[in-house]
């Protein structure tokens, strides 16, 4: 994967953190059910900003652009930021509420929520495209399609290699896929998110099918994770498998970006797709043994010595 030299930042985090109210459940709640729970202390999330922290805690150096409330909400999102060593210099104050997610986790740590934004535009076109020149990498969740057609151009106006999150309330179907994909250099994927943007089951070839190529724009790279069952990357040239790494589930709300900000922290350090694949596994693995999206994100020692292990089943579990 190519991606500019030197610059300030490997990756920007384009998109606004969010306030995770956390509920442990036995089970999510059906229309109409009320379930009992027990409520957690509020955690730092969003989907961008999480890749961000991940990534830092692993190596590359990220910044974060994106919206905060005016109040203490805001305070304690750009705290977490900075625990993290995610720079905040290009973070906006607004006289809102903080983007919130009211997550509900299952005895067997899966997780349903609900997600309500800020309202308005993340992107802002007087600091944007300077933050961009800063940065080798912008990793997005590309919810508004105007607003991320605008961010890729300027990307590409910069030489920053863009990376997309696409989840199924991002595509949900092929069609809205399509809208995208021209304008992304990566694409991560969940399964259930690979599905509803392809129509098609995870796979090597169905993975291959998403890239572009010779007369056709799309992505350079497109990796799938599969929870348990490991992870599928695919360049024009290149497939990788990668099993899992299994360890004691508690949560896995953050585990996909996890995954997602170490493999980008390999790659933008210059490691090969097979390594990376297999550094983001044994990271997101071990970020799934705690309540909460950043609570269990590792450092890159106890990565290793997961990796050291190998995929298998974990002694400690």
């Amino acid at each position: 994967m190519m991606f500019p030299g030197a610059r300030r930042f490997d990756l920007l985090a384009f998109g606004d953190p969010t306030i995770d109210l956390v509920f442990a459940v036995e089970h999510a709640p059906a229309a109409d059910e009320k379930v009992l729970g027990r409520r957690l202390p509020p955690q730092a999330g969003g989907t961008a900003a999480n890749v961000a922290c991940a990534a830092a805690r692993l190596g590359a150096g990220a910044a974060a652009y994106g919206r905060v409330g005016a109040d203490a909400d805001g305070d304690f999102l750009v705290r977490e930021f900075q625990r993290f060593g995610v720079d905040t210099n290009l973070v906006r104050r607004v006289p809102c509420p903080c983007a919130t997610a009211a997550v509900m986790v299952d005895d067997a740590g899966e997780k349903a929520l609900v997600y309500a934004p800020i309202p308005g535009p993340v992107l802002d076109g007087t600091t944007l495209p300077a933050a961009l020149g800063q940065a080798r990498l912008v990793y997005a969740m590309p919810y508004d399609l105007a607003e991320f057609t605008t961010l890729s151009t300027l990307a590409r106006a910069a030489g920053t290699t863009v990376a997309i999150d696409v989840e199924a309330a991002v595509a949900p179907t092929p069609a809205a896929f399509q809208a995208l994909a021209p304008w992304a250099d990566i694409v991560f994927f969940n399964e259930r998110g690979f599905r509803a943007a392809t129509g098609q089951p995870p796979g090597l070839d169905t993975l291959r099918a998403v890239l572009g190529g010779t007369g056709r724009p799309g992505p350079a790279l497109a990796v799938v994770t599969l929870g348990a069952r490991g992870a599928l990357a695919a360049t024009r040239d290149q497939t990788v498998e990668q099993p899992a790494f299994p360890t004691r589930l508690v949560d896995a709300t953050g585990a996909g970006d996890c995954f997602n900000g170490a493999c980008l922290a390999a790659l933008l350090q210059g490691h090969s797709l097979t390594a990376a694949l297999r550094f983001a596994a044994a990271a997101a693995g071990l970020a799934v043994t705690a309540l909460g999206a950043r609570s269990a994100i590792p450092g890159r020692q106890a990565v290793a010595t997961l990796i050291s292990r190998g995929p298998g089943p974990d002694p400690t579990a």
